[in-house]
């Protein structure tokens, strides 16, 4: 099986492939516009059985099952598959950052860092290496240049590098992923495809089926990929040992209301399983890991008007100003409505956002992704 680029005018792209209908679909668009296509399938950490058995909790995202269904599909669209083994990347680079932010009382975002560091990183290195022009992913997002926009956003097959090149939320608005892409630099957005971007999830599927492609009746995965119990608390407590120690309740002023069982068991705006008696309902404000404190207190101390963003990315570079204010849209998790703030540039790298409406369980740690209508234009982590 040959890497090195033959004589031809086709433009090479390594297209990652989960075993999913997304990624399938995605490379199998690829070739019938004409690219010459390569299959990777990522191979990431999986934590080992707990009860000490010879079974594994397979990671949802490169299981053995999800091996076989994308190493199928690229036999049917006949294009090279290889694996690639990022265990160790996956480990240090997802998996300890995420249980280093809850041990900091932070509720962090690992699929954020996983498109920024390996997918965004590592694989496009490999990409280079196997001498591609492009990679592609199954994500539901566009990638539009200056040229591009009077085409209604149509898929392009050429790119200029000269040109600017924006991120906008794809045609299936249900399905968008850009929240998880705010990492993304001009750099990388010139290299990058997201042939999914265009369609909506029922016409991925129709396509699948009118294919034939092995994964067309292939289930989403969801959750966590590395814990595909979805049992977040389990996890923790085998990992961060720092969270499972007791310790005191407190209200927004102090006052001691009783006791945790460990800050793992809890989350901001959680007001089940406090174990606090009495009619008055608390609410879980925040988690103090450096104390050891649950924080409660009412409803409305859950509302935020403004909050610091830090190393806030500029995908459109035309709003890193920081003599700037302007208002834009802001969406603080996964599936959050985007709320219209005003943006202010601080020192130190920070930047301020101020919500025309005050905002509902601010969690730190989450990312806050910005918008212009339509496009991303940047993001960062919640401080």
């Amino acid at each position: 099986m040959k890497t090195e680029k033959q004589e031809t005018n086709k433009k090479r792209v390594v297209c990652a492939m989960s075993g999913g209908v997304d990624s399938s679909v995605a490379a199998a668009l690829l070739k019938k516009q004409g690219y010459d296509v390569i299959g990777i399938f990522m191979k990431f950490w999986t934590e080992e059985n707990v009860a000490k058995t010879d079974l594994v909790r397979e990671n949802i995202c490169c299981s053995v099952d999800a091996a076989t269904a994308a190493r199928a599909v690229a036999q049917k669209l006949d294009i090279p598959f290889y694996v690639v083994n990022f265990e160790k990347e996956f480990k240090k680079m997802v998996v300890d950052y995420y249980i280093k932010e809850y041990e900091n009382g932070r509720t962090p975002n690992p699929c954020v860092i996983c498109n920024r560091d390996i997918k965004g990183e590592l694989l496009l290195q490999k990409a280079n290496e196997l001498g591609a022009d492009y990679l592609a992913t199954g994500h539901y997002a566009r990638i539009v240049n200056d040229n591009s926009r009077i085409l209604n956003f149509k898929f392009l097959i050429s790119k200029d590098k000269n040109l600017v090149y924006h991120l906008y939320q794809p045609k299936d608005k249900v399905k968008d992923q850009t929240y998880f892409l705010w990492t993304l630099t001009q750099e990388k957005l010139t290299h990058i495809l997201f042939p999914c971007g265009n369609y909506t999830k029922p016409e991925i599927r129709e396509m699948a089926v009118k294919w034939n492609l092995p994964t067309a009746q292939r289930r989403e995965s969801q959750g966590i990929c590395f814990i595909p119990d979805r049992d977040v608390s389990g996890f923790l407590m085998r990992y961060a040992k720092k969270l499972i120690k007791p310790g005191e309740i407190v209200d927004t002023k102090g006052e001691v209301l009783g006791h945790h069982e460990g800050l793992v068991n809890y989350t901001i705006g959680q007001r089940e399983r406090l174990g606090l008696g009495g009619p008055k309902a608390y609410y879980v404000v925040k988690l103090d890991s450096k104390e050891n404190k649950l924080i409660v207190g009412d409803e409305e101390d859950l509302y935020r008007k403004e909050l610091t963003v830090e190393n806030l990315n500029w995908i459109n570079t035309k709003f890193k100003n920081p003599n700037l204010k302007f208002k834009v849209g802001a969406r603080i998790r996964h599936g959050h409505p985007i709320v219209a703030c005003q943006v202010e540039t601080l020192e130190n790298n920070e930047t301020k956002v101020i919500f025309d409406k005050p905002q509902r369980a601010v969690t730190p740690g989450q990312s806050i992704v910005l918008y212009d209508e339509e496009e991303v234009i940047g993001g960062g982590i919640i401080k």
